[in-house]
């Protein structure tokens, strides 16, 4: 595991009134044990009202209350609340995990790209030619990524989620 420093990417967990969210982002600066990072956070509403719902169990609801990133992909899938992070954690209250450039880029390109949304649409639709529509979508977007670790990434979890 590599030293929290400034320049560092990390995946953050923090909590709020309703459940864990994330953050994805870079250190900025250190002083006293607390980082300011720069990034962006990472809220599942998708997942928790699936939760709420009944309609999730098992590693989704695990993703939901610990968080890593390893088991986020089940964190990310539905639909986010995203936005702009640019303040001060301290890892004695929040956790702090490094992750590599790549990783970052991924779950970066993941958010910016919409992925949470098309998946979303896919399996939320009700009818047939819904879903038919929504894997056309999704199909196209990924054939359109640049990122090839991002492209590689997402076909890994269409193929998971039987939509390819």
């Amino acid at each position: 595991m590599s030293k929290l420093k400034a320049g560092s990417f990390v995946f953050v967990v923090k909590r709020d009134d309703t459940s864990n969210y994330v953050v994805i982002g870079r250190i900025v600066s250190d002083a006293d044990k607390v980082y300011r990072i720069r990034g962006t956070f990472i809220r599942p509403i998708g997942l928790i009202e699936r939760i709420k719902a009944g309609r999730a169990q098992g590693k989704p609801i695990d993703a939901l209350n610990n968080p890593d990133p390893n088991n986020c992909i089940f964190f990310i899938i539905d639909r986010l609340d995203t936005g702009n992070f640019d303040e001060v954690v301290d890892p004695r209250v929040d956790k702090i995990i490094p992750i590599n450039e790549n990783r970052y880029f991924v779950l970066d390109g993941w958010i910016k790209e919409s992925m949470p949304e098309l998946f979303s649409n896919y399996f939320n639709s009700i009818s047939e030619d819904e879903k038919a529509e929504a894997r056309s979508i999704l199909i196209n977007r990924m054939n359109s990524l640049m990122s090839q670790e991002l492209k590689e990434h997402v076909y890994a979890v269409a193929r998971s989620s039987q939509i390819l």
